[in-house]
C-alpha cells in the first residue's frame, strides 16, 4: 500500500478509479472529442466481448426503414456508453452517425470499437507491467 495517502477534504472520500481522459482525434490530428473511462476496470474485457457479440448478432430487418436504422444505431450506441462508462452518443456519435460508412469499408462503429480495444490492450499491458515489477520488488527477497 502507498504511504501516498491523499489529505481528505471535509466529508470527502477520494479514490483513485483509474480513470483516464482520452482525446479523439482524425488521422489529420484534429481534435473530435474527448470522454474519459477506466480502460484496465477488470470487467471491461467482459463488457467489450458482450458489446462485440451484440453488434455481431445484430439483424436488422430485411428492408429496413429510416425508424429501423435509428433504433439499430441508437442500441448499439447504448451498448458502447455501457462499454466505456460515458456517453458514447456525445463523445463519439456527434462526429459519424454509428453506420457511416469509412473510406476503408469498414463502418464507425467497427473502427470505434476496434480503437477502444486497442486503448484497452494497451493499457492493460503497461499496468499489468507495472503491478508485475511492484510485486517482484517485494517477493525477489523469497528468491535468492
Amino acid at each position: 500500500m502507498s504511504n501516498k495517502l491523499v489529505k481528505p477534504h471535509g466529508n470527502e472520500i477520494i479514490v483513485d478509479d483509474g480513470s483516464k481522459e482520452y482525446t479523439i482525434k482524425n488521422k489529420r490530428g484534429k481534435v473530435l472529442g474527448k470522454f474519459e473511462f477506466s480502460p484496465t476496470d477488470t470487467n471491461i474485457v467482459k463488457r467489450y466481448e458482450e458489446v462485440v457479440e451484440f453488434y455481431n448478432s445484430y439483424q436488422l430487418p430485411k428492408n429496413p426503414t429510416e425508424t429501423d436504422m435509428r433504433t439499430a444505431e441508437d442500441e448499439i450506441m447504448n451498448r458502447i456508453s455501457y462499454l466505456v462508462g460515458a456517453d458514447a452518443k456525445e463523445a463519439f456519435f456527434s462526429i459519424l452517425g454509428a453506420f457511416s460508412p469509412l473510406a476503408n469499408g469498414e463502418l464507425f462503429i467497427e473502427n470505434v470499437l476496434s480503437s477502444i480495444a486497442k486503448v484497452i490492450e494497451r493499457e492493460m499491458n503497461t499496468r499489468t507491467k507495472k503491478v508485475q515489477s511492484r510485486m517482484n520488488k517485494y517477493v525477489a527477497k523469497y528468491h535468492n
